[in-house]
């Protein structure tokens, strides 16, 4: 295997939006090793290592970052890095991180105990939304509406968590954000597409949840925010959750995907997400190739 060609691509199962992205690397004549959560990594420590970079796009956000840390440890770049797949699988961490930036988002609160909720409900207004650090798809999301939907909502957790291991949670405002989100992909330093996830009949606008497609101009605005956040991260590939906040009049940060999903969006916006991650990592793999040669040339 050409280690100047060769990628290793880390995946729960090959689905249609990896397939798009090896069919791709192909046509740029880069050779992909897949490597399932099942299988073993490739951690030998040696000048031989066989991939320039490993592109990391497994579903389970745990898999995700401990093969990324063990490939990094093993000397094999990664995409995306270690740190920021730790930054983007935790909530808490991206708000704690965006906020030391300056990076625009909801305000929030990190709440410790159940009854630290009444007192950040309390400052934003009696409505906010309450996320656990990890999860994905929406999943363990609530809007709470008031006194007695937070009640109802503690006492629905301390049933199947009366330890409250799964606390810190993550306490946010509820944003005035219409009927849609808005999902913007950057691959690099660079804001490729954007989109309007569109719902009237759930709050959440998750895509797997039945959410529309409606593409959206990037403006300077939307630029400028993806910016800062590659400034924040790193180089990568991400899917930015955006709010267009109504009552502050500006854009928000809801979170970052490091693990952006494309197969049912690119079909309606039509930006073959799949290539431009290819280039990408055909542009990463040359600018590595570059380095060895000077190091070693030294």
């Amino acid at each position: 295997m050409d280690q100047n060609n060769a990628i290793l691509l880390c995946v729960t199962k090959l689905r249609e939006e990896e397939q798009r992205i090896v069919d791709h690397l192909a046509d740029l004549g880069i050779e992909v090793q897949v490597n399932l959560d099942s299988m073993e990594l490739p951690l030998g420590i040696s000048d031989d290592q066989p991939y320039g970079v490993a592109l990391i796009r497994c579903l389970s956000q745990k898999n995700a970052l401990s093969r990324t840390q063990l490939l990094q440890l093993a000397g094999v770049d990664t995409l995306n890095s270690a740190k920021a797949i730790t930054i983007c699988t935790n909530k808490i961490h991206q708000a704690i991180v965006f906020e030391k930036h300056g990076v625009p988002q909801p305000r929030f609160k990190v709440a410790f105990t159940p009854g630290k909720l009444f007192q950040a409900m309390e400052e934003f207004g009696e409505l906010c939304v309450i996320k656990p650090a990890t999860s994905s798809w929406g999943r363990g999301i609530a809007r709470i509406t008031g006194k007695e939907c937070l009640e109802g909502w503690i006492a629905a957790r301390e049933s199947v968590d009366p330890g409250h291991q799964s606390f810190p949670v993550l306490v946010q405002e509820y944003v005035e954000k219409g009927d849609y989100d808005i999902r913007v992909v950057i691959v690099g330093r660079t804001p490729i597409v954007a989109f309007r996830r569109v719902s009237a009949e759930n709050w959440k606008t998750n895509t797997h949840l039945g959410a529309e497609i409606e593409p959206l101009p990037i403006n300077e605005e939307i630029a400028s925010i993806c910016g800062r956040l590659v400034d924040v991260l790193g180089e990568g590939i991400y899917g930015a959750d955006l709010f267009f906040d109504y009552k502050q009049l500006r854009y928000v940060v809801c979170e970052v995907n490091q693990n952006p999903e494309f197969a049912k969006s690119w079909k309606v916006h039509g930006v073959d997400v799949a290539y431009h991650i290819a280039e990408y990592v055909k542009e990463v793999l040359v600018r590595k190739n570059r380095v060895n040669v000077t190091v070693n040339s030294k």
